[in-house]
């Protein structure tokens, strides 16, 4: 839906554009406005995650203004898009209640992305003594005891930006799905004057997705004609803010990227296998051996936050990472030393049996 300029698929050849007019491509056959990208917002958030040990999401809006989609799709996001290994966590009321706990049930030499569903309840006035508790826990998040220093995304979920404690709305970044009168104050103290047109743009965009199911982007077309999307089909708009400027992306649903990830579904815990397991195990292992197979399954769960090494190969992990620290190594001589080789190769099997039924 849409006055399209000109549509860009990866496929194309370099088209005849003008640099101050937008770009419309298609993202998974939907047009879309470049500048507006979403992924192109969460690729900023990666790069930074990798560097930085702790990194802050905020995500602030009303009720029902879609704080836990967004959530969902940047955590997802983040993993997929990252050249680390991720593991998710879900994170409710109880569990920040009693946050330092909830830490030590995390396990070590993983890479956490940890989601507190809804915070509103830590409000500056009230809760103090959990508040202290969080802060502090905050302070140490990277030190999980008993392994190396990690890499930790919080993403938090509130309803307004100042009725937190003001380190706990400390952020990298902030998604905006919604913003009311009160917080369009806090973005002229947060932002500047100059950035208040695209605010009051915002609110008023929105509230017209909601009421006719169409939204505008504020990038201005050739001809003056207005680009167009369609209210959840599949995208809203969301202000982004990565404490240097602000822009309107479109975020979609987390089933929309991809309606299937076992990763994302496992955050919350209690999740029902869409296969048998048992059928699904002895299929792989006659393509790739039970031995093979195992240790990928090992692999893959290490990553997710749970380890089912031996003792003893925790412990050796555990010793070479502190050797790391003490001295530099080459890493091509240990591999040399060790016989081992990159290896390049292509999967090489059907998705069939169970994965098809």
């Amino acid at each position: 839906m849409g006055v399209v300029i000109r549509e860009v698929s990866a496929q194309s050849s370099k088209p005849k554009t003008n640099k101050f007019l937008p770009t419309i491509m298609k993202w998974k056959g939907v047009n879309m406005v470049r500048q507006e990208s979403f992924l192109a917002a969460v690729k900023e958030v990666v790069r930074w995650a990798e560097e930085i040990d702790v990194t802050r999401i905020g995500i602030v809006g009303d009720m029902h203004s879609g704080k836990t989609t967004m959530a969902e799709s940047i955590a997802h996001s983040i993993h997929k898009e990252s050249k680390l290994p991720w593991a998710i966590k879900i994170l409710y009321e109880k569990d920040l209640m009693n946050f330092e706990n909830t830490l030590k049930t995390l396990t070590v030499d993983t890479n956490w992305i940890l989601r507190f569903d809804d915070v509103s309840f830590l409000d500056a006035k009230n809760n103090k003594k959990a508040i202290s508790q969080v802060k502090e826990a905050v302070t140490k998040i990277r030190h999980l005891e008993g392994g190396k220093d990690v890499k930790i995304v919080l993403i938090y979920n509130y309803h307004y930006s100042k009725g937190l404690d003001k380190y706990l709305r400390m952020a990298d970044f902030r998604f905006f799905t919604s913003v009311g009168s009160e917080e369009e104050d806090n973005f002229e103290g947060m932002m500047g004057q100059k950035m208040m047109g695209l605010v009051k743009f915002f609110s008023k965009n929105r509230q017209q997705g909601i009421t006719s199911k169409l939204f505008l982007s504020p990038h201005p077309m050739a001809n003056k004609k207005k680009f167009f999307y369609k209210w959840r089909n599949p995208f809203i708009p969301v202000l982004f803010w990565n404490n240097s400027s602000l822009r309107m992306i479109i975020s979609p649903t987390r089933k929309w990227l991809e309606p299937i990830c076992t990763i994302c579904s496992s955050a919350s815990g209690g999740v029902e296998s869409e296969v048998d397991i048992v059928k699904f195990c002895d299929e792989s292992e006659v393509k790739f051996t039970k031995g093979t197979f195992t240790g990928v399954i090992k692999q893959f769960l290490r990553e997710q936050g749970v380890n089912c090494y031996s003792a003893k190969t925790v412990q050796a992990r555990r010793y070479l990472d502190k050797a790391l620290e003490m001295k530099v190594f080459n890493l091509e001589e240990l591999a040399i030393h060790y016989g081992l080789k990159p290896t390049v190769t292509k999967m090489r099997k059907k998705l069939d049996g169970e994965l098809v039924k």
